[in-house]
């Protein structure tokens, strides 16, 4: 999408922090949420993950970079009429961008999918995977001869919810797919290399029953073994990374070491064989959904707590000794709910990105902190940045405002239902409110120069928007 230089921009809110660490929500006024961030280079980091703010349906792929200080790039969305949703996310050498799915688009109720974009996110090509029944995909893998590994979980093949390896070449094209499973349900969410393979991780079981689940497959997608890990509760492993010593670390959320629902960090060596585990949280819910090793052999793990931070849920940031000993955790987070799903390092610090209801201009924002090497900030404040891409997207009738600019004084024409009329800035702060009768309406308004969003709800439950200039008298 084509959009004026004079629309891309971005609002930030508060004190700025350092150009090196920063906390920002990113998206509209709908549900907007990350489930992957990567560093491309110096100068860029790409987000991926759904949002209800903009695009063709009711849920749309969300993809958009921001420089070294958080500041937009480029933002796009991917997707048709019914629900598309981006899993995972990688980046290929060259800069391009895979990002893994499913969608809804088909006739077979969910396909998994896959979009390969250009380095500005333009998209290159699309392809679904399935059957007749529903099938996801959850993680992507790059392999060194250029074929890409997706993983997920398939109704449509053997006997119902298995584990599922899809291998395409390089421009999308089916080469082969395998499903794992015994008389359970098996989910796949993780893949990583191995010494001689991969590893594939998630869960077996049912409901309250489900263990963490490893399955190791040689270069040829075939079974060499499969554990179960944990307790008599629901235990699952959400994301999985070969480590330095040839072993394989995994992490996820377990229930049965107490009440609560806590995180879950396994150790195993390349057989499988535990080494050692940790769970955290004791007091009160906590969860990880993706890791990392670092060149030390610490670990550092994203997802979320209630056990300390501002409120309800906050986004958590873990790091681990080699043994898996807690060293730091840290929360980012208001007085709302707030996840980490993301993960990625640089040599100068790490990157979380989730979602939040404590910022932003919606119900639920992209959530992404820049971090130094102890996972800090050097600002608690979080900037909201407003993505105008849905300026370009509301309802084909558009307001008729006169004079449009103005000084700000200015006329609303006649349109249908009583309601309430707002004027909001470009980072959807409200400046205004009034009642709307229906008919002509005249409101005086005393902002500084710039664009701003009127938008008109009708009691009915309709809405409108407008763009609104106002310049100085």
């Amino acid at each position: 999408m084509i959009r004026s230089s004079f629309l891309v921009m971005t609002c930030l809110v508060g004190t700025t922090a350092s150009a090196q660490t920063w906390r920002a929500a990113y998206g509209a006024y709908g549900p907007d949420e990350a489930v992957a961030v990567r560093w491309v280079n110096d100068d860029r980091i790409v987000v991926a993950g759904s949002t209800g703010s903009f695009g063709n349906g009711s849920s749309d792929i969300y993809l958009f970079a921001v420089d070294g200080d958080g500041s937009f790039q480029w933002s796009r969305t991917i997707g048709g009429q019914g629900v598309d949703q981006a899993s995972c996310m990688a980046v290929l050498d060259d800069e391009s961008i895979l990002i893994g799915g499913f969608s809804n688009g088909g006739d077979a109720g969910y396909d998994g999918l896959l979009v390969k974009t250009d380095p500005d996110g333009n998209v290159l090509w699309q392809r679904t995977y399935g059957g007749a029944d529903w099938d996801f995909i959850r993680d992507i893998l790059p392999a060194a001869n250029g074929d890409i590994l997706l993983v997920g979980q398939t109704y449509s093949h053997g006997h119902g919810g298995q584990a599922w390896l899809v291998r395409v070449d390089e421009t999308g094209e089916l080469q082969e797919e395998h499903t794992y499973g015994a008389d359970g349900e098996e989910n796949c969410y993780a893949i990583c290399g191995s010494t001689d393979g991969f590893m594939l991780a998630g869960s077996t079981g049912i409901d309250d029953g489900t263990d963490a689940l490893l399955i190791h497959v040689d270069a040829e997608g075939e079974q060499v073994w499969s554990r179960t890990y944990g307790g008599d509760s629901s235990d699952v492993a959400h994301d999985v990374v070969a480590t330095l010593d040839g072993g394989t670390s995994f992490v996820g959320i377990t229930r049965s070491s107490s009440q609560w629902e806590e995180a879950y960090h396994v150790k195993v060596d390349a057989a499988g064989n535990e080494q050692w585990s940790r769970n955290w949280g004791q007091i009160n819910d906590q969860g990880a959904y993706e890791h990392l090793e670092l060149e030390n052999g610490e670990f550092l793990i994203a997802g979320y707590t209630k056990t300390s931070g501002g409120g309800g849920m906050d986004m958590f940031l873990q790091k681990s000794s080699s043994s898996g000993d807690f060293l730091f955790g840290r929360t980012f987070g208001g007085i709302d709910d707030d996840a980490g799903y993301g993960l990625d390092a640089s040599s100068a610090g790490f990157l979380c990105a989730g979602w939040t209801t404590s910022f932003g201009a919606g119900a639920r924002d992209v959530f992404v902190v820049r971090t130094d090497e102890e996972g800090t900030t050097a600002s608690q404040i979080v900037e909201d940045v407003f993505d105008p891409l849905s300026i370009d997207q509301v309802a084909s009738e558009r307001l008729d405002i006169s004079p449009n600019p103005s000084t700000g004084v200015f006329t609303i024409g006649t349109i249908g239902g009583k309601g309430e009329w707002r004027v909001l800035d470009m980072c959807g702060r409200e400046l205004g409110r009034g009642l709307w009768s229906g008919t002509a309406t005249s409101v005086g308004l005393a902002v500084g120069t710039g664009r701003y969003i009127l938008e008109i709800r009708s009691q009915a439950g309709a809405r409108w928007r407008g763009d609104l200039v106002i310049t100085s008298p």
